[in-house]
């Protein structure tokens, strides 16, 4: 795993200065979490991604307790100032740890997010709305090493709070947001509905012309799965996958040139129940190996 140790040298100024003032002074103030990192900062170690991200989390919501100095007018020590201001990075601490955090957790979901695309019926709605009417769900599809098919109840427990419909899955093209109500997603019996109402920029013009036109008719989505929300089995001596509970979904796109690429992480699912079946035909054979022996006595 990778660790981060580029966060900017005044942090570790400040931390250094933390743990001098513990040592002059005894200091009560503090976690053993908190002066761990101070003594990580002022050695210049490298951060693992959880560190990384408890940093920002606790950076993020102890600025309130910083009084920016160590002691009170009775000389009584301000632990937020010594903990926040210095032993955990302090104040320039913070931009670092929020850049680097949230690209850990980008990564993190690069690696359980997959797409997918399906035919779309568009329809231009009242007040600039578009409409997308997915019709994929409960239809088989090939993924290349193996076939695929959603389970038309797969979006009932999904969270789409987050979701936004982007172009061609282009974070810079953003076409509705579910958050601010511009876009809506939803399942109405075996088909996957969304509508959103494009701002007016020129991108999202572009986009609502070429979909109206007819040269944009197809769309994907980005999501992950619940645990163990798919489920394997060979059909025609051909791994048949389903996908069955939808954890999050995280955008929808009307796309140029659609693909339902053989992903990693549906790989790595098959690949895992593969081993288990193994496993399980193993023990089996095991079991009947030793009743067999048992013959013998």
């Amino acid at each position: 795993m990778p660790k981060y140790s580029n966060y900017p040298q005044s942090a570790t100024n400040a931390a250094k200065k933390a743990l001098k003032h513990k040592e002059d002074n005894g200091s009560s103030c503090g976690t053993s979490v908190g002066w761990t990192r101070a003594r990580q900062l002022s050695q210049r170690q490298g951060l693992e991604a959880d560190e990384v991200i408890r940093t920002y989390s606790f950076l993020s919501r102890a600025k309130v307790y910083d009084q920016g100095k160590y002691f009170d007018e009775n000389d009584k020590e301000i632990c937020g100032s010594i903990m926040y201001d210095d032993a955990w990075g302090g104040s320039t601490m913070l931009p670092w740890a929020e850049r680097t955090a949230k690209k850990i957790m980008e990564d993190r979901n690069k690696e359980i997010m997959e797409t997918r695309y399906f035919s779309v019926e568009y329809k231009s709605l009242d007040n600039n709305m578009i409409q997308g009417i997915a019709s994929s769900l409960n239809s088989p599809y090939d993924m290349g090493n193996f076939d695929e098919e959603i389970d038309e109840e797969a979006f009932d427990e999904a969270d789409f709070s987050e979701a936004a419909a982007l172009f061609n899955h282009d974070q810079n093209i953003v076409l509705g947001r579910v958050k601010n109500k511009t876009l809506k997603i939803e399942r109405q019996g075996k088909f996957l509905v969304y509508t959103f109402n494009p701002p007016d920029t020129m991108a999202a013009n572009d986009v609502a012309t070429l979909i109206k036109r007819g040269d944009i008719y197809q769309s994907s989505f980005a999501f992950s799965l619940k645990e163990n929300g798919d489920s394997w089995e060979m059909r025609d001596g051909r791994w048949k996958r389903m996908i069955k509970k939808i954890d999050k979904v995280y955008d929808v796109s009307p796309v140029t040139y659609p693909a339902n690429p053989n992903t990693s992480v549906a790989s790595r699912s098959m690949e895992r129940h593969i081993q288990q079946n193994e496993k399980a035909e193993c023990n089996f054979s095991e079991f009947v190996e030793f009743l067999n022996n048992l013959k013998n006595y």
